[in-house]
């Protein structure tokens, strides 16, 4: 089987009305290019938005979403192939479709919450997966103290979760 794409359809406001939202600096970089990064939003607090969490150069949503879709593939049994394989246009296609894939803190009276959410529709014809089927994922961690590391560990759990979400949907579970 191969991925033929991951397509990033996230939807991103300037002032959403909750951090679970995803939301960009109005006076920051708004490009294709930034959004394709983005990950989070730092805040205060109080709630308020400090500035974007972004992916490093190099590295976006989509192909991180791309990596965590064919490890679960992988794990389900089916061998992924890539684009330069000679195998690739033989195999079945799978097309994803990023429509959520957020981070957020969210500060409590004793501990802060680190929090992840996606949300994929997955589209072919692959084991269990008939159509169009859509994942959806959340994980939370709760810490007395928020780092700056905390925003890529969340991240990889959300990515983990997809895996597993999309072992899963594949193999019928």
């Amino acid at each position: 089987m191969r991925i033929e794409s991951v397509r990033d359809a996230r939807t991103f406001t300037t002032k959403p009305p909750s951090a679970d939202m995803a939301s960009l600096d109005p006076d920051g970089d708004s490009s294709d290019a930034s959004k394709a990064r983005a990950i989070g939003r730092k805040r205060n607090g109080y709630g308020k938005a400090l500035g974007d969490v972004v992916l490093p150069e190099g590295k976006t949503v989509s192909g991180l979403v791309d990596s965590a879709l064919a490890t679960g593939f992988q794990e389900a049994g089916y061998i992924v192939v890539k684009q330069d394989d000679p195998n690739f246009a033989a195999a079945a296609p799978v097309t994803a479709e990023v429509v959520d894939f957020w981070a957020w803190f969210q500060p409590g009276f004793w501990s802060v919450s680190t929090n992840q959410k996606s949300e994929v529709q997955l589209s072919g014809d692959i084991g269990a997966l008939h159509g169009v089927k859509t994942i959806k994922t959340k994980v939370s961690e709760s810490k007395q103290v928020v780092v700056s590391s905390d925003w890529q560990e969340i991240v990889e759990k959300g990515l983990s979760a997809i895996t597993e979400r999309t072992k899963d949907l594949v193999s019928g579970k």
